[in-house]
């Protein structure tokens, strides 16, 4: 087994898997661009939060077979010796001169019938069930950070590169205001504000690379490979900028279809089930266990053969503690699902209320404001090759476009975040390539 540091994404594996999952590019190695479907089956292939529930289900899918195997017997074996002192040969001698010892053969067959054997079964198979809804959950909760940690660096590039240009303008502001102001053309409090500004537009400057490091780690990590596998990483987002409304009826659809494919749903339903049976196995273990035990005994010459039939008699309890314990549970788990069916449906009607309001600012910032400043700038930069404007009025100009644009930025990387907690909500991608492999998201582990 390879280690962690060992990790790439040009792994023959990772890339036989991605040319079977992914026909249509299977000539295009090494990846010009890395897409979010390209992601998605590296994250699947190398991430060890999905081995590690890989695992978890295989564990609670062998306790199928374990649940079913039936009790072994036990034999005992019995001996015994005859010493009659002084009258041995006598005692010998009556027995026609057969030896002195005893011995005898007894098996114990517990009988595994009836409830406690169909409830152990079915707590095994509901349990399996629950353990693949777990490991479904776990791979859609890895998809989501994968998919915010992409968002995250993209948008945080894009950040960089209108903040780069800000920074140098606010540079050349300052510059060109302290002549101004040794020229005696502006005031100390013109250049003031021109330090705030800079100061203010370089700090985030600084906090938008220490957020884009922090983005790489978080794609790495959750891709299961090192950060230094996916730094200068080509990666691809199409329509980025432009996230698209979803028709109402679809979204009317999916809300009502949301139950049938959220695993955290499925899961609690299998609960349920789990602490239903395991109410019946207790109720059960009320009755005693029968073992038979048919014994065969050697009687010095005599063969005798015998029945034994044993069982717990309940006189000292009749097995309450556990079965309050399990009703107790049953209740338990009857509350988480209605709590869960509950929050699913709140988180969806909140994730589509969010998401109108984010498509509603994206479209007000680029409303009046930002066609103002395009067109003061377009205005400004014509003026100035006219010889009508200065470079003042210029490079003020072209910063607050930038600004614009930045304020642009944010309500698109607002829109996709709220795109993203609305497919949480509907556990199921809405847009983009992913589509193409969504299916491993919902498949039981063994199909991956």
């Amino acid at each position: 087994m390879s280690s962690f540091a060992d990790r790439k994404l040009d792994d023959p594996r990772l890339r036989a898997d991605l040319d079977a999952r992914l026909p249509t590019r299977a000539s295009q190695w090494p990846r010009r661009v890395w897409d979010r479907a390209d992601l998605l089956l590296a994250m699947l292939h190398f991430n060890d939060s999905v081995a590690e529930g890989r695992a978890t289900f295989d564990l609670a899918a062998a306790g199928r077979r374990t649940a079913r195997e039936r009790p072994n017997p036990t034999v005992t074996l019995l001996t015994e010796y005859a010493n009659e002192g002084n009258q041995l040969s006598e005692f010998a001698s009556q027995h026609g001169g057969a030896p002195l010892w005893l011995w005898g053969l007894t098996p114990d067959i517990p009988l595994d019938v009836g409830t406690k054997r169909t409830a152990r079964i079915a707590v095994a198979d509901l349990s399996a069930q629950e353990a693949r809804y777990g490991f479904m959950e776990v791979v859609w909760k890895d998809r989501m950070a994968l998919r915010r940690a992409l968002l995250d660096v993209l948008m945080t590039e894009r950040e960089i590169s209108l903040l780069e240009t800000v920074h140098a303008d606010r540079q050349a502001q300052l510059e060109m205001a302290r002549r101004r102001l040794e020229a005696g053309a502006s005031s100390r409090g013109d250049l003031d504000r021109l330090v705030a500004d800079a100061l203010a537009d370089e700090q985030r400057l600084h906090d938008a690379h220490r957020r884009l490091s922090a983005a790489r780690s978080a794609l790495g990590t959750t891709i299961g490979v090192p950060v230094a596998a996916v730094e200068s990483l080509p990666l691809s987002w199409d329509h980025l900028d432009e996230p698209q409304e979803v028709e109402q009826s679809l979204l009317a659809r999916w809300r009502d279809e949301a139950l049938l494919a959220r695993a955290d749903v499925h899961s609690a339903v299998a609960g349920y089930s789990v602490a239903e049976e395991s109410l019946r196995l207790e109720v059960a273990k009320q009755y005693p266990q029968v073992h038979i035990g048919p014994a065969y005994t050697w009687d010095h010459g005599i063969h005798r053969l015998q029945f034994n039939l044993s069982l717990e008699l309940p006189i000292l309890n009749q097995h309450q503690g556990a079965i309050g314990e399990a009703e107790a549970r049953r209740k338990q788990a009857g509350a988480r699902l209605e709590a869960t069916v509950a929050t699913a449906y709140q988180e969806i009607d909140e994730a589509i209320r969010q998401w109108h309001l984010a498509l509603d600012r994206v479209a007000d910032a680029r409303g009046p404001v930002y066609e103002a400043a395009q067109h003061i700038y377009k205005e400004t930069e014509r003026g100035f090759e006219a010889g009508n404007n200065d470079r003042t009025e210029l490079v003020a100009s072209r910063v607050a476009q930038s600004l614009a644009e930045l304020q642009i930025l944010d309500a698109v990387r607002t829109a996709q975040e709220a795109l993203a907690v609305l497919e949480d909500a509907m556990r199921r991608p809405l847009e983009g390539p992913e589509i193409d492999v969504a299916a491993l998201l919902t498949a039981p582990p063994e199909a991956r």
